[in-house]
């Protein structure tokens, strides 16, 4: 992605525009204006200047997808001088600061995939917010310490990044449920969800897979970008929540999870039984990669493994394996499948509807949850 498509994107996007919003936690009553290339001093243009109630809030940097590290490095030293003005109280157009500040570094994910350098390896300023705008989806998240440190032990172990994308022991099911649940409390009016009182008021009377884990769902949707840190759902987890079961799947799998199926489906055949471990998936995986570990994926003595295929089975349908056994069918390659194929596949094969069926059900009795929280 070009960072003029990027630059173009932000400026005529709503739903991007409120998913900054919700990353730097402006309140989306506040009036909001973008500043396109901005002249600071010393020469120094930025992307943008977000100025929320007549202040500047934050000064963005933006950059291409396809960027090596001398331009990445350059964006550091940006977001820097950013500080920098925040610091020292230099403005453009005499617009003040607002009392808290952030400068963004904004890029697309194909940045991290296309693993040139790893964006772990860096120092940032205090103030500067890492947001990554999936190529696919158009989403925007941010990249929290948490997320740089696994990213930096990806290269100090020498594991192979294929994604940097992981859904956090769950069904897809369940994070479409939860996305329903939140959504469905952000237009109750509640401004703020509590994990705890919301897994034991509702959440745990669905009785899911993972019922009582209900903590890695939220992870989940924190790290794809569809949820804020007070648990309320962004303008693109709204629009997300909103598609049929079928079309949510077939999103995630297009925009953040592809890698992972395209490397595990390639050791099955279509109809054909294949008696294979969790570990010994995992090192024909790491035979592809010269015996190194794959990211979310080969490590961990195959708990990641297992959670992939738990979504292969349960969400997608294209797999079949009783638990804790080694025989394994693949019923259909969704590889193969455009996306109205992979939803009517979906749709016939998935057990997602159960359970979905089942929250809909509990959230029409009214004495079945609680949203004052």
């Amino acid at each position: 992605m070009e960072e003029c498509l990027v630059h173009d994107l932000i400026m005529q996007t709503k739903e991007i525009q409120d998913d900054l919003k919700s990353i730097l936690l402006i309140d989306h009553n506040n009036s909001f204006k973008l500043i396109h290339e901005d002249q600071y001093i010393n020469g120094i243009t930025a992307d943008f200047t977000l100025v929320s109630n007549n202040k500047i809030r934050a000064i963005v940097e933006c950059k291409a997808g396809n960027i090596g590290i001398t331009d990445y490095v350059r964006g550091i030293g940006q977001v820097m001088q950013y500080e920098y003005f925040y610091e020292e109280k230099i403005t453009p157009k005499s617009i003040e600061y607002d009392t808290i500040f952030n400068s963004v570094l904004l890029f697309p994910s194909s940045v991290i995939k296309n693993n040139i350098f790893n964006v772990g390896r860096f120092k940032y300023p205090k103030s500067t917010v890492i947001v990554e705008l999936n190529d696919s989806s158009k989403v925007l998240r941010r990249i929290n310490d948490s997320e740089l440190d696994k990213l930096k032990e990806a290269t100090e172990q020498n594991l192979v990044t294929i994604s940097q994308y992981y859904i956090r022991d769950n069904r897809l099911y369940e994070l479409y449920i939860l996305l329903n649940y939140l959504t469905f409390l952000k237009f109750k009016g509640v401004n703020e969800v509590n994990r705890n009182d919301s897994e034991e008021l509702f959440l745990n009377h669905i009785g899911t897979q993972n019922n009582g884990n209900w903590r890695n769902a939220f992870i989940s949707l924190s790290s794809l970008g569809f949820i804020d840190s007070y648990n309320i759902p962004t303008s693109s987890g709204v629009k997300y929540a909103n598609l049929t079961f079928e079309k949510f799947a077939v999103e995630i799998y297009k925009s953040y999870i592809k890698p992972y199926f395209e490397v595990i489906l390639q050791l099955f055949n279509t109809g054909e039984q294949v008696d294979i471990s969790n570990q010994e998936i995992c090192d024909r995986i790491k035979q592809r990669y010269l015996g190194r570990d794959v990211l979310f994926l080969t490590e961990s003595e195959g708990r990641y493994i297992s959670s992939w295929l738990n979504i292969l089975r349960d969400d997608y349908g294209c797999l079949e394996f009783a638990p804790r056994k080694k025989e394994r069918r693949m019923t259909y390659d969704l590889l193969n499948y455009n996306e109205e194929g992979l939803e009517a596949a979906i749709k016939s094969k998935s057990i997602a509807y159960e359970y979905i069926n089942k929250y809909f059900t509990l959230l029409n009795n009214q004495k079945a949850y609680v949203y004052n929280f």
